[in-house]
């Protein structure tokens, strides 16, 4: 949003700044390699990207994180971004929003776009982020007011999120000029389908919706092989859609293994020609779940393997999780 306005920061900006925020709730899982397989081809064209843990968010959001288990559930996100990114993590930096979110000037700055914004528009413009029962809290209501903000306390050209966060940066659009901003520029990325099928967005709240990037291989496969993955149909497909939104951009192809009866191996190198195969059902969905396991298994290894060697971590956060 706008297409023109990203092409021009790209073609214009030898350096350009953009960033992607996260509020450390609940369990990480392999979705968020969406909004961050993008932040990498950002940073490989020449970027400067920030990763934001935005933990006071996390509170703001019906206290899914208490002030006291800001530290743990920042530093959990912090090590499994790292992690899955490998390598590509050293050119993006890490910042908490508690870090700036309480001085003055972004406070003053909260006071001048509050006064502009009425509940009922706060209200609309969380609703797709914010868990919200019954009245909405006050919490609730500033909670995209400081998402705006952050576009302009993190310098960002160009901000990446997910489409559920669309309501929220369209208001920004409209507000940041009120505190001496441009007005943003973003990149929306698609949700991954619920593993359970069913039209549902992936929750991290729903253990049996989507893969902890901690899981062992074992969990993974299992997960994987129970997915909703219907023959030939490309929508509202998790499977496919993880090889769409998730292992083409960060692997560039997929390797299929098949017994010679079925065909044998087959390997695409191009999205559209995977998918017209799928959907022409020349490829089996166990074929496909074997290979999507797989591949992911490798890419979260290095997560995995972080925690393995720091299992009081896991265990403490996990705890967390189940209360």
């Amino acid at each position: 949003m706008t297409e023109n306005e990203v092409r021009e920061i790209l073609q214009k900006k030898p350096k350009f700044n953009f960033y992607y925020g996260t509020a450390p709730t609940g369990p990480f899982h392999f979705a968020y390699l969406i909004p961050l397989n993008k932040m990498v081809q950002l940073a490989g064209i020449g970027g400067t990207g920030t990763i934001l843990l935005a933990d006071y968010h996390a509170h703001l959001d019906d206290m899914k994180t208490s002030f006291e288990l800001m530290d743990l559930r920042s530093e959990y996100y912090k090590q499994c971004i790292k992690g899955i990114l490998g390598k590509a993590a050293k050119q993006l930096r890490f910042v908490r929003g508690s870090e700036y979110q309480h001085r003055r000037d972004y406070v003053e700055d909260l006071y001048r776009i509050a006064a502009r914004v009425t509940t009922n528009r706060a209200k609309r413009a969380a609703s797709e982020v914010v868990r919200m029962k019954g009245d909405a809290k006050v919490s609730e209501l500033l909670y995209p007011l400081l998402q705006i903000l952050d576009v302009k306390y993190l310098s960002a050209d160009i901000t990446v999120g997910g489409i559920d966060q669309r309501n929220i940066y369209m208001l920004g659009r409209e507000l940041l000029e009120f505190v001496n901003y441009r007005k943003g520029t973003y990149i929306f990325m698609p949700l991954l389908p619920s593993l359970r099928g069913g039209g549902a967005k992936m929750s991290a709240s729903d253990p049996t919706s989507h893969i902890r990037v901690t899981d062992s291989p074992e969990q993974i496969k299992s997960t994987i092989n129970k997915a909703y993955c219907p023959a030939g149909v490309l929508d509202q497909n998790p499977i496919t859609s993880t090889v769409r939104y998730i292992i083409f951009p960060r692997m560039g192809k997929l390797l299929i293994h098949r017994k010679e009866k079925f065909g044998g191996d087959v390997e695409f190198d191009n999205i559209d020609d995977f998918e017209r195969a799928y959907s022409s059902k020349d490829i089996h969905p166990m074929d496909v779940k074997n290979a999507v396991a797989q591949t992911l298994i490798e890419l979260l290894e290095p997560a995995r393997t972080y925690f393995e060697n720091h299992p009081d971590i896991l265990e403490e956060v996990e705890r967390t999780f189940e209360k």
